[in-house]
């Protein structure tokens, strides 16, 4: 489920070749890898795709690509007490609320959650009106629900964070620049060489990867919004 981005053309499939041929498993003029596939380098194609995977869900815990941020509307129905976040929710992003802009207010999370509200409130499954918080419902997928249960259509709109998982060759990486690119695409090469020898080197930290640490260091600060300090300590008048 790949965000679009309209600054750079730079697919799941791009990244895999930069990956191989940073790796060296491409070399010199050999072909890249043209689709999902191409049984040349299949082995090595499935380790890069889980690389670049799991470095991608690593930044995206870390809230650090602005493509991850987005926007939704909910509007309630009257007697519904629960509610289906889309399909590509993660979590809400920085305060978790819904806002009501007809009346500008907002309704937060209820303190403790479900678990509290049903010791606090016997029948707040039945008691109906304007909603005045939410609280997460247990499910097999992401579900809000709201006290008091609404007594009509209420529409409220939310900040979350969505997934930016790509998993066709087609889907577009989450980065602005190709600098963001390359920088990520090192990162996911050090993660491939060690999925790829795992006998050994899995025994070790990626963390203390000193090239890793180091294309993370660059990534980070390219998707950083703001100039990073060019000083060290406090300075003296």
């Amino acid at each position: 489920m790949a965000v679009q981005s309209d600054s750079l053309d730079f697919t799941f499939l791009d990244a895999i070749n930069r990956v191989l041929r940073t790796a060296t498993i491409i070399r010199g003029d050999d072909d890249n890898i043209t689709s999902f596939s191409d049984t040349q380098h299949s082995a090595n194609l499935n380790l890069a795709k889980i690389a670049i995977q799991d470095e991608l869900t690593s930044i995206t815990a870390d809230e650090m690509l602005d493509l991850e941020f987005t926007s939704g509307t909910l509007t309630t129905s009257n007697g519904v007490r629960v509610y289906d976040m889309p399909s590509d929710f993660i979590r809400f992003a920085w305060d978790a609320f819904f806002y009501k802009s007809s009346s500008n207010r907002i309704i937060t999370e209820y303190p403790g959650g479900q678990r509290r509200l049903r010791k606090e409130i016997y029948n707040y499954k039945s008691q109906n009106g304007e909603p005045n918080w939410w609280y997460w419902e247990p499910s097999s997928k992401k579900k809000v629900a709201f006290y008091q249960v609404p007594n009509g259509n209420y529409t409220y709109t939310y900040d979350y964070q969505r997934s930016v998982y790509v998993t066709i060759a087609t889907d577009e990486m989450p980065f602005h620049n190709q600098e963001e690119a390359d920088a990520f695409c090192h990162m996911a090469e050090r993660r491939f060489k060690y999925l790829f020898e795992r006998a050994e080197n899995m025994q070790l930290s990626l963390d203390r990867d000193m090239i890793y640490r180091d294309s993370k260091s660059r990534l980070y600060g390219l998707l950083r919004p703001v100039n990073p300090r060019r000083t060290y300590g406090r300075a003296y008048l």
